[in-house]
């Protein structure tokens, strides 16, 4: 009964949330199917190159069939000729990921928490005896200064390049970004992933640099708590393909994988458009926010080039914002680093992007987020006045499987 009455208030408070959190996302009913089958008891050994029906377990040859068919998608949405979908998070697929190509000792350039990047990199890098060198950063530009990567990168003679932002408004522009030939470029695209996969920003696969991208796929990409690695190149395929299991890995969660590949599809059919909605909700409201008076930043007349949005604020504004969202069930995160001035709030669309609205909310939005700053105001009303959906743009109907057999699952 403790449950049931805890379970009961979980849901009834999401129903009044206003999901503005740059981390998570909303999957639909249908990606969510395969969440309820036979799947997750199941075991498949190796990977989609190195299996062998001889090593597994009964039945085994079915979820491969799974696996060639992420192959299939990711090749078709991220243009990778390698794909591999077993590992568990994003967390849990860049430490399998370095596990799989790093010895210790090994050099690698890391994006600092200062500069936006993930906090938790840090503290893997160090406990796989990694020698850490932060990288080069632009902070009038919100970019990777790239000139000095390069430089450091040669004189270092740095093997990985780890860039794993959490906090990110301008994307890496890869025809600037130049890496000497002994480097790899690993690009924890957890944040961005969808964005990519709608074309909706550069893909570092479809350019001329060694890479391997990765990353969680339940933020832009709206799909299970899982983990994406893609490599176009064989060799580092080759690594991931039969170091990650069964060394790192056993039971692969082959529920969350099949649950991702019901996404895929959903991001084949609905990606772009949905890519777009995201980024006109998270231009059009830090434009809204900046002529309220917040401190929007600006890059080459744009406020952002992806779901997130940065306003600068004081400490004590920024703890006001934090506690009158915390109060009125408004999801955002509070940041305290160099990348905001020192104080600031982070907001993201791609939630709010997937609900269908009966009309375009961001001006409501931003009036809400405006009234943050403020006691005494009057959010509950503003946010019933919203109406916020339960219901999902960009996604297929239940009835729609029966269309997937054609996709041999």
């Amino acid at each position: 009964m403790k449950f049931k009455k805890n379970e009961d208030n979980y849901l009834a408070k999401k129903r009044l949330t206003l999901p503005l959190c740059a981390a998570e996302n909303r999957m639909s009913p249908f990606s969510k199917i395969p969440l309820q089958k036979d799947y997750q008891e199941r075991y498949i050994m190796n990977g989609i190159n190195s299996f062998s029906i001889e090593d597994n377990f009964i039945g085994s040859e079915h979820l491969y069939e799974v696996y060639k068919l992420v192959s299939e998608q990711c090749s078709k949405l991220f243009s990778a000729k390698y794909a591999d979908a077993r590992t568990l998070s994003g967390m849990n697929c860049v430490t399998s990921l370095l596990m799989s190509l790093t010895n210790i000792g090994d050099k690698i350039m890391l994006s600092t928490g200062s500069s936006g990047g993930h906090p938790s990199m840090e503290y893997v890098c160090k406990r796989l005896g990694l020698e850490i060198i932060d990288m080069p950063y632009n902070y009038e530009e919100f970019d990777l200064d790239y000139e000095r990567i390069y430089d450091v990168l040669v004189e270092e003679d740095i093997k990985y390049l780890l860039y794993a932002p959490s906090d990110i408004i301008m994307v890496p522009d890869y025809n600037k970004l130049k890496l000497p030939s002994h480097t790899l470029f690993l690009y924890d695209a957890s944040q961005t992933l969808g964005l990519i996969a709608g074309k909706q920003v550069a893909n570092p696969l479809e350019s001329q640099i060694n890479c391997v991208l990765f990353g969680g796929t339940h933020k832009t990409f709206p799909g299970p708590a899982n983990g994406l690695i893609m490599t176009n190149n064989e060799e580092i395929a080759k690594e991931l393909d039969e170091n990650i299991s069964p060394k790192y890995l056993r039971n692969t969660q082959m529920h969350q994988v099949v649950s991702l590949l019901y996404t895929l599809f959903e991001m084949e059919k609905f990606g772009e458009e949905y890519a777009k909605k995201i980024l006109e909700y998270s231009q059009g409201l830090g434009i809204a926010l900046a002529e309220w008076g917040y401190d929007i930043p600006f890059v080459n007349k744009v406020p952002t080039q992806t779901h997130q949005l940065f306003i600068r604020t004081s400490q004590d504004t920024m703890d006001t914002i934090f506690s009158n969202a915390f109060r009125n069930n408004i999801t955002l995160n509070k940041k305290n680093k160099r990348l905001f001035k020192n104080y600031g709030i982070r907001l993201g669309t791609q939630e709010i992007a997937r609900l269908a609205w009966q009309e375009d909310p961001i001006e409501q939005i931003a009036i809400i987020v405006q009234s943050l700053q403020y006691s005494n105001q009057d959010i509950q009303k503003k946010i019933k006045k919203l109406e916020i959906p339960e219901t999902l743009n960009f996604t297929f109907s239940l009835s729609s499987l029966d269309s997937l057999k054609n996709k041999r699952l």
